[in-house]
């Protein structure tokens, strides 16, 4: 039986600032990007998380 791994969620770190503010719905914008995986593609969801790796919300990225 083939192996049916998950396959890997895409995710972006935010600013310690701008937890709050993204998990009340508000949106991420670039100047909050810590950091992004490099293989992100524009209309992609992705996951946002905050520095320790914690699950704040998802998004749609918008290159």
């Amino acid at each position: 039986m083939p192996d049916k791994a998950t396959p890997r969620r895409k995710k972006m770190v935010i600013s310690d600032a701008a937890v709050p503010f993204v998990a009340r719905g508000g949106r991420v914008f670039g100047q909050q990007i810590v950091s992004a995986d490099r293989d992100i593609s524009d209309g992609e969801e992705v996951l946002v998380v905050d520095r320790n790796d914690r699950v704040i919300t998802t998004a749609q990225a918008v290159l």
